[in-house]
């Protein structure tokens, strides 16, 4: 059997007021090309269709004329919703895409058997998907409820309850059949781009999932959430392949992919990964403030299509009104134009921020102006960052910060 695996779309997706959706939509169609070139007797998508809670016209256009194109060429699809997904308005079309071979998971509901899809190919064997869509830990919780799980010891224990519902999961694998697991998750250790840096919500380690936790008995574990692609266990054989373009100005440099899984029953599955062409290159430029004009002016020369971001670098207190018209008088089609300022206190290790989550962040805060962070003010940190994943997780989609 041979299975595409693909995740990340974020149809929709505006970078700085540039609409990324015509770019996404050519990426799609060559993603069902390549499941026609390769033969694949199915397509797996781990999540995050969209790129918000309530995608354009546009966006909706680039994904089901996507699913249309596998049903024109007789390839059977499962997709999972991701959290920048609405479950529910993913959940309100699963009876119309059911009609085009697409089987779309979008929430845990009181049916058990929801979450395992039984997928007839072409080859004459079945692929079994344990399909389970994003979860937070709000609504993992609730799901377990309505399957009958005793949650009330673990409700604020993320890894316990992602072990109720792989073991629920791993119990509808088949062994006859190929079987899979999608997940729409971090995993420990996975490598982000720096588009999700951006966005510590659902990477700090309140959130992650073990490889330990993975059932033995899947043959491939479809990853989605992570942008870069990379391979997260090697038993059972787990992959992130990637978001579909590079989407964010964190995402430059990277080259996308789509996996092509061959595997037959009860044997070892094997990756190949395939390279994505669509997409513009995002591209950021460092230019020193006194030679904006010279730099830029060869900039031009080679863009070749790329979109860019310039990055002015001048001491912290130089005089710099003007500074966007400039760059953009020589450089019409930057994205961005930000001040990189050289400061001393910045360079200090001590005083660097990069990849330090939201609670690390509140607690360098609170000790710079109060002193050591009482427990109770924790406490309270974290109730407000659960209430914001909340509303995000309502449907209101996830807004990462500018880059």
């Amino acid at each position: 059997m041979r299975v595409l695996h693909t995740a990340d779309f974020h149809a929709g997706r505006v970078l700085r007021g540039f609409d990324r959706t015509p770019e996404i939509h050519a990426a799609l169609t060559e993603i069902a090309g390549l499941a026609v070139s390769e033969r694949a007797d199915a397509v797996l998508i781990s999540g995050d269709l969209f790129d918000t809670a309530n995608p354009s016209a546009d966006a909706e256009t680039a994904i089901f004329d996507f699913f249309l194109q596998l049903r024109a060429a007789g390839i059977p699809a499962v997709a999972i919703a991701g959290n920048h997904d609405s479950a529910a308005r993913l959940a309100s079309v699963t009876g119309l895409l059911n009609v085009v071979d697409v089987q779309l998971v979008a929430e845990v509901t009181a049916d058990p058997a929801a979450l395992i899809r039984h997928v007839p190919t072409r080859s004459g064997e079945t692929l079994t998907v344990g399909a389970l869509p994003y979860l937070s830990e709000r609504r993992l919780i609730r799901g377990a409820d309505l399957l009958g799980g005793e949650v009330g010891e673990w409700r604020q224990k993320y890894r316990q309850g992602m072990d109720f519902f792989l073991n629920h999961l791993s119990r509808g694998f088949q062994p006859g059949n190929v079987n899979m697991l999608m997940l729409h998750a971090t995993l420990d250790g996975a490598q982000p781009s720096g588009s999700e840096k951006t966005m510590q919500f659902h990477l700090d380690n309140a959130y992650t999932v073990s490889e330990q936790q993975l059932p033995a008995t899947a043959q491939y574990v479809a990853l989605g959430h992570i942008h870069r692609p990379q391979q997260m266990s090697g038993a059972p054989l787990a992959h992130y392949p990637g978001s579909v373009i590079q989407l964010d100005f964190g995402e430059g440099g990277e080259k996308k992919q789509v996996n092509l899984v061959e595997v037959s029953p009860g044997q070892p599955a094997r990756v190949t990964p395939i390279p994505l062409s669509s997409g513009r290159e995002l591209r950021t430029l460092r230019v020193p403030l006194e030679q904006v004009e010279a730099r830029l002016e060869r900039e031009r020369e080679r863009a070749d299509g790329a979109l860019l971001k310039v990055l002015v670098e001048a001491p912290k207190g130089t005089a710099t009104a003007g500074l966007k018209d400039r760059v953009l008088k020589v450089l019409p089609s930057a994205l961005a134009v930000e001040l990189s300022a050289t400061q001393d206190d910045l360079a200090l290790p001590s005083l660097k921020r990069e990849g330090l989550s939201l609670m690390e962040l509140y607690e360098r805060y609170w000790q710079e102006r109060r002193g050591a962070l009482p427990d109770s003010q924790r406490a309270a940190f974290r109730e407000a960052q659960d209430a914001v994943l909340s509303h995000v997780d309502g449907g209101q989609g996830e807004e990462e910060a500018a880059v």
